[in-house]
């Protein structure tokens, strides 16, 4: 199937298709063949925005040939420069600085790579642009785009890919020369990428291709992935499918592709129970509140472990870590009011709130089908309230989101101590004890505080 996009190149951001015409200028000056690949080509396909710009390039004297367009770029203009080079993988990363914006462009010589063993680094040999191809997870990502003067537009697609696109299909490349001619035993982190784009893009998992992550995954092989390779490469892809905006969809195909069990055979499926509630906000790290379900039945030991072995760094754990402290707070006291929930969230990240509210319906929602199917109703770790409480705290955290939250005291520190009292411990209590009445009666003005601090000293 033949297919050219120079039109459609034409109508995406000028800045970067002035590049993409110096990339294919500079490339023949030097006896170079530059192609755009990538989800860039895909999306631009679908009729979707995505300008992340990735280019291989071809030589066939096999001389560095990303390195050599790098530098030919850096000598065209000073709006050029060399960002970062890796010669053992033959890239190269250049900034295009235009209009105040920094524009990154990763280069990419035309390579094999051939694995000694799964999961790990290839040995890295230069190719043609075929074999280039053929190294790549799925057909859709297998097209490059020429961006010589000569053909500028032109797809060269040796795979099927722009088929695979109209037929709405997630569909291995094929490659005979694959350790053990499984690609995902080359790289398991392919099996996550083949659920979050048919989550993504709406596709479906091409029938053979589903055969093959199944009968992996179902091999064990993989099971606890994290344990045993850097866990990075396992959270970059969890988090990328957790932040899809149909995440529910994306918890679901977690658990039944079986995917799940890289990260631990231990975690709980929460699919049915997470579509009760819907986070509403746009949060960029919305991923670290589907983690913290799914991990949600785990003792904190192990909840701990899989973080380390995902090597979260502190911040990501620290949100999941509060969420789960200040649940088990809320949940142990016997009475829940708006100042008590205030006082546990007001220090916590959106994500953390959040990851509470959605613990404790789910917990509610599991306690409420065990007692309508009259099974014995064992006690939930996250949840050994009665169900209306679980009821209660969700309702009083929308309360403190909607309006307990932006509630503030007029009166200050300072305030106190011009009425009298002594600098201290005394004025932080006093000021909890006026901002607990005003919680209560958000109508008080600045006068009505003062009395009631007088009226407690």
């Amino acid at each position: 199937m033949k297919k050219n996009i120079a039109e459609i190149l034409k109508k995406i951001d000028k800045d970067h298709y002035s590049l993409l015409i110096d990339i294919g200028n500079v490339s023949k000056e030097l006896g170079l063949r530059s192609y755009l690949v990538g989800g860039m080509v895909r999306d631009l396909l679908l009729s979707s925005n995505n300008l992340d710009i990735d280019i291989v390039v071809e030589d066939h004297a096999k001389d560095s040939p990303a390195k050599r367009l790098a530098d030919g770029l850096v000598r065209k203009s000073s709006n050029y420069e060399l960002s970062a080079k890796h010669d053992r993988f033959h890239t190269a990363k250049v900034i295009f600085n235009v209009n105040g914006k920094k524009i990154p462009i990763d280069l990419a010589s035309t390579r094999e790579e051939n694995y000694k063993e799964s999961a790990g680094l290839p040995d890295i040999t230069l190719t043609n642009l075929k074999n280039d191809l053929k190294r790549r997870d799925f057909t859709i990502n297998a097209l490059a785009v020429s961006l010589m003067p000569d053909d500028f537009g032109e797809v060269e697609d040796f795979f099927n890919g722009l088929e695979d696109l109209e037929l709405k299909k997630i569909n291995i490349v094929p490659n005979e020369g694959r350790l053990q001619n499984n690609t995902f035993i080359e790289d398991p982190t392919r099996m996550i990428r083949a659920v979050r784009f048919a989550c993504k893009l709406g596709f479906k998992i091409e029938e053979n291709t589903w055969k093959l992550l199944k009968e992996t995954m179902d091999s064990g092989v993989f099971d606890n992935l994290i344990e045993k390779i850097r866990g990075d490469r396992v959270k970059i892809e969890i988090r990328y499918l957790f932040n899809l905006s149909n995440v529910e969809e994306a918890v679901k195909e977690f658990f039944e592709s079986g995917i799940y069990r890289m990260v631990s055979t231990e975690l709980n499926s929460r699919s049915d129970a997470i579509n009760r509630v819907t986070i509403g906000n746009d949060m960029p790290n919305q991923w670290l509140i589907y983690l913290a379900i799914v991990m949600k039945d785990l003792n904190p030991g192990m909840q701990e472990q899989i973080m380390k072995n995902l090597q979260m760094p502190g911040d990501e754990i620290k949100v999941i870590r509060s969420g789960f402290n200040v649940l088990n707070k809320l949940n142990g006291n016997s009475s829940i009011n708006p100042m008590l929930v205030y006082r546990e969230l007001k220090n916590l990240s959106m994500e953390s709130i959040v990851m509470v509210k959605m613990l404790s319906v789910i917990a509610r929602s599991e306690t409420t089908k065990q007692s309508q199917n009259r099974e014995e109703v064992n006690e939930i770790a996250l949840d050994s309230r009665p169900r209306n409480d679980m009821n209660e705290l969700a309702l009083l955290i929308d309360e403190y989101l909607s309006k307990t939250s932006k509630i503030k005291l007029e009166i200050t520190g300072q305030d106190l101590i011009n009425i009298g009292v002594q600098e201290g411990k005394k004025i932080g209590e006093i000021l909890d004890k006026v901002l607990e009445m005003k919680i209560k009666n958000p109508n008080m003005s600045k006068q009505d505080e003062e009395r009631e601090v007088k009226n407690l000293i």
